[in-house]
Order: C-alpha cells, then structure tokens, then sequence
C-alpha cells in the first residue's frame, strides 16, 4: 500500500514538473512587446486586429529568432514602467532613443528617423520653425516631438496629451495652435480632416529603437535580428509598406 502511495506522489512530481518544464519552453518562445496602438501608421488597430510598421517589425524580428510575437497594448506612458518592471520583453511604438532614457533602459539599433511636422488649419499656416514662436504646441506625451521642442527652446508653449487624436481634437477647437507629428502622421491627420494642412518644418536627429531592460540578455538577439531584416531588404520594404503609401 505505501509503495502504490509512493507510486503515485513520484507520478504526481514528475508530471508537475513536466507541466511547468513545458510552460517555461513555450513561453521562451514568445517576445511580448509592449505597443500604444493610437499611432498610425506605426501601430493602430482596425475591427480589432493589430496593424502598422512597428507591429510587423516586431513579429519579422521575433521570426528571425524563431520566436512568435505577442502585444501588450496600453497608454503610450504605461510603456517604459511595463518593460522596467519586466511586464514585457521590450517596447516598441515610436520610441525615441534619448540620453537620459539610455541612463535607465537598453535600446536596440535606430530602426527609424522621422521628421518633425507641423499640422495646422489651413488659413494659420505653420511652414517653418521660426514660426512655431509665441504659439500654443501640442504634441504626444513621450514622443520625439517632446524631445525636439524642449531641446530648440518652446518647453514653455508646449502642451503634452495622451495622443495624437487629442492633440488634433485641441487644434480644431483652438485650444492649441499647432501639433508637432512625424511626417507619415502628419498625412494622415490632414487627409482626415479637409480644413487642415501640415508641413515637414525639421528633421529629427532622435531616431526610435525598441526598450529593453538595463542590460538585458535579448538586446544583442535583437540588434542582430534588425541587422539581418535591413541586409535583406525587409526594413526597407517595411518603410515603402507603411511610410510611403496611404493607409488601406
């Protein structure tokens, strides 16, 4: 009797640890990115379903290590906290590689340059930075925008919001003069709405990277995958995809 009893709790061992020894190799084989998907053509949903740039960049570089791609969706701010406290493997959605972000995360090889557009109504033209001067800016909170704007000197005319939906529902009410988005939003935004017009004013020299933890074993896996995906031409096909053509 104690022998079948013994039988059993060695069955039971064994087949817990091949339950969690099976659940550690599946996960292994899954990059969960962190995405704020309000941003096209970059990363936005349509009926639900997940699509733009960074998203197929993601899954391209999660195929090229032979791993599968999942998405963690959430406010743009909520990116660096999750990938921080190892919510996620790394975050990608437009992220800008700065300085003082680099003191606390690792960041992949600059996959994109953008440039620094100006959207406006059509009769209160925005066409150079100098004119940018004693006006109200609103941009996405975290973005490349927010960098460019406090390093040439209009912190204190900056407005920051939550996204880009918001900052254009402020300048059709005249909260704000002007929103400053990469050039591929820029488009969109002025297509989308027949009494506004945009207008590259600069070129960043920020370009966005994926976030991963400070010294995280995947950055040297993900620095290659990106260096493989531009020899082959797939970033590039990436770019003529999403930034370069209308949206579908």
């Amino acid at each position: 009797m104690k022998f079948k009893i013994l039988i059993i709790i060695l069955v039971s061992i064994i087949s817990i640890c091949s339950f969690y020894g099976n659940n550690k190799g599946s996960a292994s084989q899954v990059l969960t990115f962190a995405i704020s998907a309000e941003y096209p053509p970059f990363e936005y949903r349509v009926h639900g379903e997940l699509h733009g740039f960074d998203i197929d960049l993601a899954r391209l570089i999660a195929k090229e290590l032979g791993k599968e791609a999942h998405f963690a969706d959430m406010q743009f701010s909520a990116i660096l906290p999750a990938v921080q406290n190892g919510q996620v493997n790394a975050g990608i959605s437009t992220i800008t590689v700065t300085q003082y972000r680099k003191q606390h995360f690792d960041f992949s090889h600059t996959y994109y340059f953008d440039s620094i557009t100006a959207v406006f109504k059509k009769n209160q033209p925005i066409l150079s930075m100098a004119d940018l001067n004693g006006k109200k800016i609103a941009c996405q909170l975290g973005t490349n925008m927010e960098v460019w704007l406090k390093k040439n000197g209009f912190a204190n005319q900056l407005i920051t919001m939550d996204n880009n939906n918001q900052a254009i529902e402020a300048l059709k009410a005249a909260h704000v003069d002007v929103v400053l988005m990469d050039g591929p939003q820029g488009v969109i935004f002025s297509k989308k709405n027949s009494n506004l017009d945009h207008k590259t004013i600069a070129q960043s020299e920020d370009g966005y990277g994926i976030v991963m933890q400070k010294h995280s074993p995947l950055l040297a896996e993900i620095n290659m995958a990106i260096q493989n995906l531009k020899k082959k031409g797939e970033i590039a096909k990436l770019q003529e995809k999403w930034l370069k053509g209308d949206l579908e």
